[in-house]
């Protein structure tokens, strides 16, 4: 009798028959066939919610912009300058020291002066170098010495010296 020789692939191929039957299944992530659709899910209205009591509803998206004013003065633009007001006669009965600043060799004086109020500095007006500030002091005031120690401003106006102290 003659021997038969068994190719290998035979013995294989029902295992690899079994196996690819085992994974022809349908699965939820197979990508459906060409001609079936699926069926769009049908999306619920939104019922309006009644407030329980006791609660206050908050303020729609709307209703938030129309309560902000128009026209807003942007807090990041240049200060302008303040609108030139005469001088007073007696500019000096308005002025009034109220503190004083000293940070290393400067030293600034606060004052306030017909409804407003800033740091002076010596010089001419009062002018603080890079402050980028309208003069305070009207023209023609000086602000000749600030004293620390003693709680003065010293202003000099047309020639005659005006002492402030804290």
């Amino acid at each position: 009798m003659a021997k038969r020789r068994t190719n290998p692939l035979t013995a294989v191929l029902p295992v690899l028959l079994a196996l690819a039957a085992c994974g022809t299944g349908e699965s939820s992530t197979a990508p459906s066939a060409p001609g079936t659709a699926i069926p769009p899910a049908r999306a619920s209205e939104p019922t309006p919610l009644t407030p329980s009591p006791g609660f206050i509803a908050m303020p729609s998206a709307q209703q938030v912009v129309q309560a902000q004013p128009h026209g807003r003065i942007d807090p990041f633009a240049p200060v302008t300058a303040a609108p030139a007001s005469t001088p007073s006669e007696t500019p000096e009965a308005d002025l009034q020291l109220t503190g004083l600043i000293g940070s290393g060799r400067s030293a600034q004086a606060l004052v306030s002066l017909g409804g407003q109020s800033g740091t002076v500095c010596i010089g001419r007006q009062g002018l603080c170098p890079g402050s980028g500030l309208p003069a305070l002091l009207p023209p023609g005031w000086t602000v000749t010495g600030i004293d620390l120690g003693r709680g003065q401003l010293r202003l000099n106006q047309a020639g005659q010296q005006r002492v402030l102290s804290l």
